[in-house]
């Protein structure tokens, strides 16, 4: 019943899902709930559905980080819209939230900072520079919890990303900069944008 109201979309959109099929048959009750909001953001969600050979470390599952994500489905798909344009800058550094639990322990809080008006994609983008200055920070208990009670705590988030010294974690990479305006290109969420012209 969650996935009938949506064939069209789903069929407008095969080509790009059924690569992905098997893996999502596997994992369709957890995923229907949400079909709606999923297939709003789905271009954004198509890149976290692989693991190049690089991120894998010889491991052969193409889904495993889709795997580990799984148990945060519920926490961040409600909240899919603020989150979405998140989703690709986050991306390349996927890994290293992955590593140490450190995804498990900012989970709880990521709707603490949307709550507080918190907008600003330079964290996403920078998520490498944020966890190689203060990831050690997540492992005291307690520390989480306490930054992100601050009012001010996503004025800080902000700050952080923005000023630390970036040279340390990228190297001859430092000035480069992840395009961030909200906007990937003309064909970037195509069947969310057509809704949109439809509905004027």
């Amino acid at each position: 019943r969650t996935i009938e109201p949506y064939l069209p979309e789903i069929l407008e959109r095969f080509d790009d899902i059924e690569p992905h099929l098997p893996w999502i048959l596997d994992h369709i009750d957890t995923l229907a709930p949400y079909t709606g909001l999923l297939l709003k953001h789905i271009d954004e969600l198509l890149l976290y559905a692989e693991v190049d050979e690089h991120e894998s470390g010889g491991n052969e599952d193409d889904y495993a980080f889709a795997e580990q994500l799984l148990p945060y489905l519920e926490l961040y798909v409600s909240q899919l819209d603020l989150v979405g344009p998140h989703l690709p800058l986050l991306r390349p550094h996927l890994p290293i939230l992955l590593k140490h639990n450190r995804i498990k322990i900012l989970s709880p809080h990521v709707g603490v900072l949307f709550s507080k008006g918190y907008k600003d994609l330079s964290a996403s983008a920078n998520m490498d520079i944020l966890l190689f200055w203060f990831g050690w920070a997540l492992r005291i208990p307690f520390v989480p919890r306490l930054f992100f009670s601050l009012p001010g705590s996503p004025g800080m988030v902000s700050f952080l990303a923005n000023r630390l010294p970036k040279r340390l974690v990228r190297g001859r990479c430092a000035d480069i900069s992840c395009y961030c305006d909200g906007d990937y290109g003309g064909g970037w969420n195509t069947l969310s944008k057509e809704k949109k012209k439809s509905t004027k």
